[in-house]
């Protein structure tokens, strides 16, 4: 909390301009060069890069608070388009770095956001490695759960598609994943961009250790198997 205080006060003192973007609107392309760094205020973003076959690979979902381009060098490492429609506040580079070279709030902010993402990095790799595609999608809805975790309603906005190029999966795993975690009991569809968590508890037992934060859940099993 204290990192994201600290960067907000970094864009409102600095008089950073806000925009309202449009549901699947390219905010940034990989590749070009770093002008503004941008704060998510409200809305849901996807961060992603394409493999040399072709392929889609979503490497972040974007919540507010979240930051894009301030850790990369001189070009954005990464794609990053709207989920939703989200409001952004936007500074140039050079006013953001003279803000923090001069505050020590905002380099502290930096550092935490910096470990932040480092360790989102390392729980998706042991997450598209090691886990089931059961796991993988509790991890998905618990991530998404994180946002306003004082409901058991969670909204998935996204397609499937997102979901499956975020996971290494395929669409019809995706869909055959959440059919099965419906048949453990474990979540109800209210409709096609909402579902209710029936047991949070038992939903991490299925994701085990990891979520895609980073933090770590209950590791349990005891009793539910995830095979599909």
């Amino acid at each position: 909390m204290f990192h994201e205080i600290a960067m907000g006060r970094a864009f409102a003192q600095c008089d950073g301009a806000v925009r309202t973007f449009s549901q699947n609107y390219s905010v940034v392309s990989e590749g070009d060069e770093i002008r503004r760094v941008y704060m998510v205020n409200s809305g849901m973003l996807r961060a992603f890069r394409f493999l040399s076959d072709g392929r889609r690979q979503i490497t972040r979902f974007l919540f507010p608070n979240d930051l894009i381009g301030l850790i990369d060098n001189d070009s954005y490492s990464k794609s990053v388009e709207t989920v939703v429609q989200s409001k952004l506040t936007s500074l140039s580079q050079s006013k953001l770095q003279e803000f923090i070279s001069c505050n020590e709030g905002a380099r502290l902010a930096l550092q935490k956001e910096t470990r932040n993402l480092l360790r989102r990095s390392n729980s998706l790799q042991v997450i598209l490695g090691r886990l089931s595609s059961v796991e993988k999608l509790s991890c998905f809805i618990l991530l998404l759960y994180q946002q306003k975790p004082l409901q058991q309603i969670v909204h998935i906005p996204m397609p499937r598609q997102d979901i499956a190029d975020f996971l290494g999966m395929t669409v019809e795993t995706v869909s055959r994943s959440f059919t099965r975690l419906r048949r453990l009991g474990l979540i109800v569809s209210r409709d096609p961009s909402s579902i209710k968590i029936c047991s949070v508890s038992a939903l991490q037992q299925v994701a085990g250790r990891f979520v895609l934060t980073g933090s770590p859940c209950r590791n349990v099993r005891a009793g539910i198997s995830t095979n599909i």
